[in-house]
């Protein structure tokens, strides 16, 4: 359809807005009073999340990001679906790379938000990587409050052979520089570390800091009694971002950062972002899941930023 046909059928005057993005892919601008969220088509690839009277961007775009058919968008949130990193089929799936259909809008003037859905489907572009037999409905729902963002991911196996699947939301979060922020809530945590010969290794830190590349999956990070939220802090902001996700079904959690070499080597980011970003995913990575014909998978994400409480003064 093009940006006009998409306009005329889902504009919605002060909340929902098609716009000609970057290479004039075209994107959703969904508002609220104080809030914004971009979606491009392309990946249903959300690019922007702002709170604060939208002047607080909470992700991480690279300036060398590429916005071309048939690439990934770096930043933002990519959607990691059927493969997590290398295997099979392309590294990281082929979710992000193509674009989505729009299936859906609702404005809640109540509660002052929105969500619009997204659908993709089994097609030649698919099954040419994935496999002929790999059929399929996917169902993306972004919901943006006022405060906070939520996500909704639904997978339908539509065929007669069962599908076998990975999911991260690779979240990039954008923030005041990469020493002054540290992550919660993967304290006694078991992970296996990607850059030591897929080690596992139990994490001992409560403040999780990086100085240096990390790429670490997180393994069953489920609620236990006293637990601590899973959490990014930013002092240089003054923010703390809490995730909040569906133990059962994305159990994992993935933190990543490139550091200064490996940023030299990436051609769609700039030598010095890494100080600028971390990436923090939730998802279901180490057992992938498993549908039988007509099964119906369902999962939820949600990030949500407040300010961080004021220091009582000392007396």
């Amino acid at each position: 359809m093009t940006i006009e046909s998409l306009q005329k059928k889902w504009n919605r005057e002060n909340w929902i807005s098609i716009e000609s993005g970057k290479n004039n892919l075209p994107k959703v601008v969904l508002t609220t009073p104080n809030s914004l969220c971009e979606v491009y088509l392309h990946g249903a690839h959300i690019t922007s999340f702002k709170t604060n009277n939208k002047k607080v961007e909470h992700l991480f775009v690279s300036e060398k990001s590429i916005f071309q058919d048939l690439k990934a968008i770096r930043g933002g949130i990519p959607l990691i679906w059927p493969q997590f990193g290398p295997g099979s089929i392309q590294t990281h799936g082929f979710a992000r790379n193509i674009d989505w259909e729009i299936s859906r809008v609702f404005v809640n003037d109540k509660s002052q938000s929105v969500e619009i859905e997204f659908t993709l489907h089994s097609s030649e572009y698919s099954q040419k990587i994935w496999g002929v037999t790999n059929e399929f409905k996917t169902t993306y729902t972004v919901t943006l409050h006022a405060d906070h963002l939520d996500l909704g991911f639904d997978v339908r196996n539509v065929g007669q052979i069962p599908i076998e699947f990975q999911l991260a939301f690779h979240t990039y979060y954008s923030i005041s520089d990469i020493e002054n922020v540290h992550v919660l809530g993967l304290k006694n945590r078991d992970y296996i570390d990607k850059l030591d010969n897929m080690k596992i290794v139990k994490e001992q830190r409560r403040e999780l800091t990086v100085r240096s590349e990390v790429d670490s999956v997180y393994l069953n990070v489920v609620p236990e009694q006293n637990y601590q939220p899973l959490q990014l802090v930013d002092l240089g902001r003054k923010q703390t971002v809490t995730l909040t996700y569906d133990y059962q079904n994305i159990p994992d959690v993935v933190v990543w950062n490139p550091w200064i070499e490996k940023s030299k080597k990436m051609d769609d980011f700039q030598d010095d972002e890494y100080k600028q970003m971390i990436c923090i995913e939730v998802g279901v990575i180490n057992k992938p899941i498993k549908l039988t014909t007509n099964q119906l998978f369902q999962t939820k994400h949600s990030i949500i930023p407040s300010p961080m409480p004021a220091k009582e003064p000392s007396l």
